[in-house]
């Protein structure tokens, strides 16, 4: 019961130093473009990065990737330990890596995000 509080510490510690990494990250994305980066392309750049950060991490396919995590996770640790403290365990656990699913999802969709704008803006984005 001891290793299972601990392997439990752990991964609280570890998801959340993992999720408030990635707290502004991928709206400054800056992609490679093939052509003159002047003012223009600064102003537009700006633009699409405040865009893509308007895609927020706390949004419904992070929460429903936490929740369906928190199920499996609980089920399995339940079956597993044969308890209750283990499904508790479990639903932690497969929440916590849900949770860090739908939060690298969205680091995702916020490159693409910039990468879409900027290529709407007339840049021609190469990477």
């Amino acid at each position: 019961m001891k290793n299972r509080k601990n392997y439990i510490t752990a991964s609280l510690i570890c998801s959340g130093l993992l999720l408030s990494g990635c707290a502004n990250t991928a709206s400054g994305y800056r992609p490679v473009v093939d052509g003159y980066q002047g003012a223009a392309y600064h102003e537009d750049l700006r633009d699409c990065q405040a865009l893509a950060k308007t895609k927020d991490y706390d949004n419904g396919d992070t929460k429903t990737s936490a929740l369906v995590g928190a199920v499996v996770g609980g089920a399995v640790g339940g079956i597993e330990d044969e308890s209750v403290e283990g499904a508790i365990a479990g639903a932690l656990v497969g929440g916590l890596l849900g949770s860090a699913e739908g939060v690298a999802e969205t680091r995702v969709e916020r490159k693409n995000i910039v990468i879409r704008c900027m290529i709407g803006r007339g840049h021609a984005v190469v990477g």
